[in-house]
């Protein structure tokens, strides 16, 4: 696995690096508390491209791949940008792979941050019952007019978002979640039945837990710098205090973390296409693995804060809020870490455990 930048990305790192740190400071996550969500933020995000990067050319798309996908998501976590990018890339591949002619395609082809996706819940069988129906909390309701969801083994758009969808949740992370009633109309827009309408759920769930694992990641790096760069600037007993061990030592096991949780998520999209057979599995620890790490790394900085740490006034809250909030989203590590060990053992009798894990049956 060559972990190296080609020009191209590079490129896309400096460029979206650039415009983060000049259109959205901490000032401006605050000013979008009340509403979870930055329109000017993501016009910005659309000047760029990042809302057709994943698409195919044909759709109006960069057709770039899901690492590409992933530095962004990374610098957007880093950033606590308010946009929703991870599902906007999630809709939109899934779109391009089993709706290529839907209209919700081309409308965010053209920038329009029109669709959300209602996750599977944790543990569900997909196919055999209505997994993603009823009322279901969706990431980005709040500005979502169509949303994707599984109904048994029907893949379909959820539309007139304005009549469907509760007012907005409250959360810790200020998001722009709302509960959306899922249940199945008789005009429902159909994309795909039986097997392929379940592949394609199980993809776009692992795609998008994928690239929550790059932002959790982008989250975790930039609350160690926030608490690392506190401990060298206050002075205690005469010194800073990062010099001694009972600050500096968490510091640096977070930074071990978040190492980790980088590799794991690189490597994640690089099975995309080098070991499909362990795609899914891998995009599952790392987010489990990034939901961990971001919690523990924001909680560490916090705290190195002293009592500062729990005030609105320092920006480490925001961290801390918000790696909370979007581990939850898909029902948090613990959850996750149950799908990877089903993922593992083969709880679905295909014989696959073995080659997953390396070993033999």
């Amino acid at each position: 696995m060559d972990l190296s930048l080609d020009e191209s990305q590079q490129i896309l790192v400096d460029t979206f690096s650039e415009m983060l740190e000049k259109e959205c400071p901490t000032t401006h996550v605050r000013d979008h508390e009340d509403t979870g969500f930055s329109e000017s933020l993501w016009a910005q995000y659309c000047e760029l491209g990042a809302n057709a990067m994943g698409l195919p050319e044909a759709a109006g798309g960069l057709e770039m791949s899901l690492l590409d996908l992933g530095l962004v998501a990374n610098l957007s976590g880093r950033a606590l940008a308010p946009v929703p990018f991870l599902e906007v890339a999630t809709v939109g591949r899934l779109l391009a792979k089993v709706a290529p002619e839907d209209a919700a395609l081309g409308a965010l082809a053209g920038g329009v941050p029109a669709a959300s996706i209602a996750l599977p819940r944790p543990h569900a069988v997909l196919g055999t019952s209505t997994t993603s129906g009823g009322r279901s909390l969706i990431p980005f309701g709040t500005i979502a007019d169509q949303v994707v969801a599984l109904d048994g083994d029907i893949l379909y758009v959820a539309e007139n978002g304005a009549s469907r969808r509760s007012e907005r949740v409250q959360d810790i992370g200020a998001g722009a979640l709302a509960h959306w009633n899922l249940d199945r109309a008789s005009d429902a827009r159909i994309l795909a039945s039986g097997d392929e309408a379940v592949a394609a759920m199980r993809r776009a769930d692992a795609e998008w837990k994928l690239l929550a694992g790059f932002w959790l990641t982008g989250i975790a790096q930039r609350a160690l710098t926030i608490g690392s760069d506190y401990a060298r600037e206050r002075i205690q007993f005469g010194v800073p205090i990062g010099g001694f061990q009972a600050i500096a030592h968490p510091l640096a096991e977070c930074a071990i973390r978040i190492d980790g949780a980088e590799l794991l998520a690189q490597e994640a999209a690089w099975a995309d296409t080098a070991d499909p057979d362990r795609f899914e599995m891998l995009c599952s620890m790392a987010f489990a693995w990034g939901s961990q790490t971001a919690i523990r790394t924001a909680d560490i900085a916090l705290h190195t804060h002293g009592g500062y740490g729990f005030s609105t006034e320092y920006d480490i809250q925001l961290f801390y809020r918000r790696a909370r909030a979007l581990s939850s989203i898909a029902g948090g590590a613990k959850e996750e870490l149950q799908t990877v060990a089903e993922l593992c053992f083969d709880r679905d009798g295909s014989g696959k455990a073995a080659s997953l894990l390396g070993g033999a049956q």
